[in-house]
């Protein structure tokens, strides 16, 4: 392989110590290095954004899911760069990329990894809060596929503010539904009814969640597009129809304490209502991102689709990010700006 001089240095954002319950700040370093060289296959991006989902909560742990980070690994992310050095046919020097960067400014991984965007016109935070793969398409086929949303459903979304949240509300409004989203504090419910356009917006924070929930849907609630898990879940359970669905898609409530997982009590509702509740992740419908992708952008330039963003400013403020998603201290998709 050629040498190649000149190469920028990169922060990473590792992992200082396992968080106990939810991340703060202090588990996480920042160390820089020089970036990789790309050898055969690889391509070397200069990270522009980076989305803060849920998940990345999950591989703290000495097991998870998604794979664990190592003590002293870089953090998982997802995000959108610019092609810098390509050592692969698959990708030109200046191309816009979207995979898994990590929590740095700079990566260097094999091109397989990564998909080119199709409309590099479009900034990168929209990339990322509305035709991203753990955002846009994992409500599409949250709220289409699995959800089967149709006119005049009543939908209640957990975590409505949030990143996945706020698309499924407006995915179900172009349906025809009435939706009901579930948020916590009157300035995200605001959003969520001024903005988005949702019908119903419930304050988890300072209202009785049942006692709304049976204002705005008396007769009961035909999908439960569930983000938080815990109580809320057991809410809901309570306030089916006959035949509904119940789509679960995260649960952040629980994922800072994975050994004393709060599952459902209510679960026989699923019985007594002849309903089902099923579990997804967006890979199980990879084959099917390239539509998904195409549906939500013409929805997108329709201006059919809006996604209000938090945007932290710097990979130093990565962690920071990641503290405000289990806080509540964002409205919109966290992303953070490289």
């Amino acid at each position: 392989m050629q040498k190649i001089s000149n190469l920028p240095k990169s922060k990473k954002v590792i992992l200082k110590t396992r968080p106990n319950g939810n991340p703060v700040i202090t588990d996480f370093d920042i160390i820089e290095e020089i970036a990789s060289a790309p050898d055969d296959g690889e391509i070397l991006i200069e990270v522009q954004a980076l989305g803060i989902g849920a998940w990345i909560r999950t591989t703290l742990n000495e097991k998870a899911f998604h794979g664990a980070t190592p003590i002293g690994g870089v953090l998982p992310s997802m995000g959108i760069g610019k092609v810098l050095i390509s050592k692969s046919k698959k990708f030109s020097e200046g191309d816009i990329v979207s995979g898994p960067l990590s929590a740095q400014s700079y990566t260097t991984l094999n091109s397989d990894f990564f998909e080119k965007v199709a409309n590099p016109e479009i900034d990168p935070f929209t990339q990322i809060g509305v035709l991203g793969v753990s955002t846009g398409l994992t409500s599409y086929f949250g709220i289409y596929d699995v959800g089967k949303v149709k006119k005049n459903d009543i939908v209640l979304i957990s975590g409505a503010a949030g990143g996945v949240g706020m698309i499924v509300c407006q995915l179900a409004k172009i349906k025809g539904a009435k939706v009901i989203g579930v948020a916590g504090g009157k300035d995200k419910c605001d959003v969520l009814i001024n903005e988005i356009g949702i019908d119903a917006a419930i304050d988890y924070k300072n209202q009785n969640v049942d006692k709304e929930l049976k204002i705005h849907a008396e007769n009961g609630i035909d999908i439960f597009f569930d983000n938080v898990g815990g109580e809320i879940l057991d809410i809901a359970l309570d306030n089916l129809k006959e035949r509904a669905r119940v789509v679960i898609c995260g649960a952040i409530s629980q994922y800072s304490h994975h050994n004393s997982i709060e599952g459902p009590s209510l679960y026989l509702r699923l019985a007594e209502k002849y309903a089902v509740m099923e579990g997804f992740t967006v890979m199980h419908f990879e084959h099917r991102y390239k539509e998904a992708y195409e549906e939500l952008l013409d929805l997108y330039q329709k201006g059919l689709l809006k996604a209000p963003m938090h945007i932290e400013e710097g990979i130093e403020n990565f962690p920071l990010a990641l503290q405000k998603l289990f806080t509540g201290g964002n409205t919109g998709k966290l992303i953070v700006k490289i």
